[in-house]
């Protein structure tokens, strides 16, 4: 059943697609173009918010003209980043007519808030912190902020009408911070893919990051979390073109290289 799980992620479906409204560099329209040249069924437009972002409102506006002239399926998205050690989000406000919130680890979420990749791994160099409780640490992190996402009142929760929450590159972090991913216990795997599984969130497999590992997807597989594949495309000439993806999902399903 693992097997199966894994090897039915769809390849034709791009949940993560950023565009000139962040730090992309193509725009959502010749985003939309390349996923129709590539034959894309799901494309899901996304961008980095913080707290103070204004632009959501004309993202929507802009995408929303564009769904009925293609027979791609469009989402609208946001990225975030993971906060501190109690889930919180840094969204902006307003969030009408975005239907995926994207929670990521850009920065390790501290119990005061964000920090600095490299400063951790000074940290951990000099013992003031272990590599089992920073990665413990972002474990705790991202199962809270998978709560906050689907609390009522907060960004919204899943179905009918409500928003979705995807995993944007998990464990990205680490190796920023001198640390593998191979070292995070099975444990903290098993508890956060049946947070996920619980709070109705997906994963994604990462292509620009090459994360996570088929590990982690097999476990988010067999705990039932839908897993999804994305590029982090910031190019049009990336959506839908997937290569670690494809490798870590054989992997993930036991197919051999």
């Amino acid at each position: 059943m693992l097997a199966t799980r894994a090897s039915n992620v769809a390849l034709d479906e791009d949940y993560h697609v950023h565009s000139t409204f962040s730090d992309g560099a193509s725009t959502v329209q010749e985003n939309l173009r390349a996923a129709e040249r590539r034959g894309l069924r799901v494309l899901c437009l996304t961008d980095h918010v913080r707290r103070d972002t204004t632009w959501v409102a004309d993202f929507v506006a802009a995408v929303e003209p564009l769904r009925g002239r293609s027979s791609v399926q469009i989402l609208t998205g946001v990225e975030t980043k993971i906060l501190n050690q109690d889930g919180e989000l840094d969204l902006p406000a307003g969030l009408d007519g975005i239907e995926l919130i994207l929670i990521a680890d850009h920065q390790f979420p501290g119990p005061g808030g964000p920090v600095l990749p490299a400063e951790m791994a000074v940290s951990i160099g000099r013992g003031t912190v272990s590599g089992a409780e920073v990665s413990t640490g972002l474990v705790d992190a991202t199962a809270a902020a998978l709560i906050t996402a689907a609390a009522p009142g907060g960004p919204g929760p899943a179905g009918p009408g409500g928003r979705r929450t995807l995993i944007a590159h998990l464990f990205s972090v680490l190796p920023k911070m001198g640390l593998s991913e191979s070292a995070v216990p099975d444990r903290d795997l098993g508890r956060l893919a049946e947070r996920a599984r619980d709070t109705g969130a997906m994963l994604e497999v990462n292509e620009k990051w090459a994360c996570p590992s088929a590990r982690t997807v097999s476990a988010f597989a067999s705990a039932g979390v839908p897993v999804v594949a994305s590029t982090d495309s910031h190019h049009s000439s990336h959506v839908g073109v997937y290569a670690t993806v494809r490798r870590t999902l054989d992997a993930a399903a036991g197919r051999p290289a």
